[in-house]
């Protein structure tokens, strides 16, 4: 479960879910910074994406409760969601929530692309771009890219 936006929406990982998320974790750049699935705070709202990326030199800003740290915008370089059953919610309702936040980079993995958002403004994220199989995608805090055929699970 998370909590988005008041409302409590129940996750469910299905096969091709978790086996994207696992080669995501496994091929994300890793040079000074952490990988994580913890519980990103948003706004008012704990949102649980499949994985963020962080400054490894980073201090959390505040907490929520006492098991949840709050990060900075600028610390959170790359903040991804898998989506099977919740596209519709990732593309719009989640840009939005992680663009108001200011995280620069946001992408959505669907079973057919990967969209990557840039450019956070007050209402979202100003660019998308669609990145297909055969493409790379940047993965702009390492200055690389992955191939989107190894990201997205078959």
């Amino acid at each position: 479960m998370e909590l988005v936006e008041g409302a409590i929406w129940p996750v469910v990982i299905g096969s091709w879910h978790g086996d994207t998320v696992g080669q995501l974790l496994a091929l994300l750049p890793r040079t000074g910074v952490r990988v994580t699935t913890a519980t990103l705070p948003t706004g008012g709202s704990l949102p649980d994406p499949d994985c963020w990326v962080r400054r490894d030199d980073a201090d959390p800003i505040g907490t929520v409760g006492t098991r949840l740290s709050v990060w900075d915008a600028s610390d959170v370089l790359l903040v991804v969601e898998v989506a099977d059953e919740t596209v519709i919610q990732d593309l719009n309702v989640k840009a939005s929530l992680y663009g108001q936040a200011g995280y620069a980079v946001y992408w959505v993995i669907t079973q057919q692309a990967i969209y990557e958002h840039t450019d956070p403004i007050p209402t979202g994220y100003r660019t998308r771009v669609e990145y297909r199989l055969g493409e790379q995608i940047p993965v702009r805090y390492a200055g690389s890219g992955l191939a989107v055929d190894d990201l997205i699970a078959t």
